[in-house]
C-alpha cells in the first residue's frame, strides 16, 4: 500500500490509441451539460455523467442513483503525445465535502491533541494515575470521519476510473 491509498485525491494519466476527436466524442456522449441537467447530484440525468466540456479540458462527475456526497469531481485535460492521446485526470471530492470534513476533523482533532498532551504531562507527574476510556471518544470520532471520507471517496473514484479506462480503451501510465 502506498500513501496515495490514504488520501482522498487521485492524479493519473490515461493513454489511448484513439484520436483526440474520438476521445472527445466519447466523453461528450456520456456527459450531459451542467446547465441542461435538472439536478446535477440526483439521478434525473439521461446520461451517466454531468459536467462542463471546454476546449481541451473537462470537468465531470457521475450522476448517482441516490444521494452520494462523496462522488469525485473529475477534471481532465486531453492532449496528443508521441502519436497517442493522453488524458491527464485529477479527481477530488466536492468542495463542500472537503470543507465539512476539514471542520469535522479539526474540531475533533483539537481535543485529541489536548488529551495526548494532558496524558503525557499527568503521566510524568503521577505515573500511577488511571487511564479513562472516555478519553478515546474523540479519537474514535476522528477515525470514523477520516475512514468515512477516504473509503467512500475511494470506492467512487475506482468506479469512475474503471469506467473511463473502458470507455476510452485506455491504459494507465
Amino acid at each position: 500500500m502506498t500513501f496515495k491509498n490514504f488520501v482522498p485525491f487521485d492524479n493519473f494519466t490515461l493513454q489511448t490509441n484513439l484520436s483526440e476527436t474520438d476521445v472527445w466524442q466519447r466523453i461528450e456522449n456520456i456527459t450531459e451539460a451542467k446547465e441542461h441537467s435538472s439536478s446535477s447530484f440526483s439521478g434525473n440525468s439521461t446520461k451517466p455523467y454531468v459536467g462542463e466540456l471546454s476546449d481541451r479540458t473537462f470537468k465531470i462527475w457521475r450522476v448517482p442513483n441516490q444521494r452520494n456526497s462523496f462522488l469525485p469531481i473529475i477534471k481532465g485535460q486531453v492532449a496528443t503525445h508521441l502519436g497517442k492521446t493522453e488524458i491527464a485526470i485529477k479527481m477530488r471530492p466536492a468542495g463542500f465535502v472537503v470543507v465539512f470534513m476539514c471542520l469535522w476533523l479539526g474540531i475533533v482533532g483539537i481535543p485529541c491533541v489536548g488529551i495526548i498532551i494532558n496524558t503525557f504531562l499527568e503521566f510524568q507527574q503521577q505515573p500511577e494515575k488511571r487511564f479513562s476510556p472516555f478519553s478515546l471518544i474523540p479519537f474514535g470520532m476522528f477515525a470514523f470521519g477520516y475512514a468515512l471520507l477516504t473509503i467512500a471517496y475511494k470506492t467512487e473514484s475506482r468506479k469512475s476510473k474503471a469506467f473511463l479506462k473502458q470507455l476510452l480503451e485506455a491504459d494507465e501510465l
